[in-house]
């Protein structure tokens, strides 16, 4: 990087113009570019002054300086305590308007947040704050302007049509589901999970992974669930469902497309793989998993008491709740 003109440099300037030097031999004899000595010479409207041009490039420097994301040190304090004790971003953001109603200056968006952990001038710190974050990444990108890129799925039925009961939770039977992919992405798995109950089965994806063998699995799978338990699915825009339409048709079960790049519309499900990855972390070939080993982590899973369900586990739940449905 170019080191900014100094004040010595300002000084020698001045006098070689005052000498009607030409532009150029003055950048030469300076060492820089020619455009820097007619900017640095621009700074002073009438005559040329060293000690006025530095004052102004000083100026200049201070005001340009970009400041402080959060400059509020309780603001700062209250997010890192609460990023330590694991919050997300979101959580955090709305949270503190409960804590502080009556405080304006405590207030902070989540977006805010990530600038806070991702721009910060510590890498120590920096680190310690990623660590706390769910996707521990060590770089944030924009996701403005993101375009969906993977292939269009015909007949798709967006969530947006989806009755407005399956987002209230009251009945069982509608599920999510998504596939997790095994390494250098040869591999993969497909999970699905009940929205009520959080019941999770894990499909098992050996035949391929294409959409007509996902389909023809996820369809196996549904078929040997009682009638109650197929109500609909809500799959994201992979191209593993392509081929819904022979789902539906095979289960009777519609299934509905959440909206790009918005997984909190499947939260359950996405939560759930990242439970599912406590046992297959990234970077597992699934090719190499048993059937046997991915049915030990669906029990454990459906074995699991959730604090949503006051502590029962979803089959615990489910028996409580729907046995009389289920016979």
């Amino acid at each position: 990087m170019v080191s900014k003109i100094n004040l010595y440099e300002r000084e020698m300037l001045f006098k070689l113009f005052t000498q009607k030097m030409p532009i150029a031999e003055i950048a030469k004899n300076l060492n820089r570019h020619r455009s820097a000595i007619y900017k640095e010479i621009n700074r002073c409207p009438k005559d040329y002054s060293p000690s006025i041009a530095n004052i102004d490039a000083i100026l200049k420097c201070k005001n340009s300086k970009k400041k402080e994301i959060l400059q509020n040190e309780n603001l700062k304090k209250y997010i890192t305590l609460k990023l330590n004790e694991f919050w997300s971003p979101q959580q955090i953001s709305n949270r503190i308007k409960i804590d502080y109603p009556n405080n304006q200056n405590m207030r902070v968006s989540t977006e805010t947040i990530y600038k806070f952990i991702y721009n910060n001038k510590d890498p120590y710190e920096k680190a310690q704050l990623i660590k706390c974050l769910r996707q521990r990444k060590k770089y944030r990108y924009s996701r403005k302007n993101k375009n969906e890129k993977r292939g269009k799925i015909p007949n798709m039925i967006s969530i947006k049509e989806r009755p407005q009961n399956v987002e209230k939770r009251i009945d069982i039977g509608h599920w999510e589901g998504d596939s997790v992919v095994g390494k250098n992405h040869k591999s993969a798995i497909g999970t699905i999970v009940e929205r009520r109950t959080r019941l999770t089965i894990i499909v098992s994806l050996k035949n391929g992974k294409e959409s007509a063998d996902t389909v023809k699995a996820f369809s196996d799978k549904f078929n040997l669930l009682p009638k109650c338990l197929k109500q609909s699915l809500t799959f994201d825009r992979g191209k593993e469902m392509t081929c819904h339409e022979k789902f539906t048709e095979e289960t009777g079960v519609s299934v509905y497309f959440a909206d790009p790049h918005s997984p909190w519309q499947r939260g359950t499900n996405e939560n759930t793989n990242g439970l599912i990855r406590t046992f297959f972390p990234k970077g597992t070939d699934f090719s190499t998993i048993t059937d046997k080993a991915l049915e030990d982590v669906q029990n454990r899973l459906n074995n699991r008491p959730r604090k949503i369900l006051n502590y029962l586990t979803p089959i615990e739940f489910l028996q409580c709740h729907y046995m009389g449905n289920l016979i």
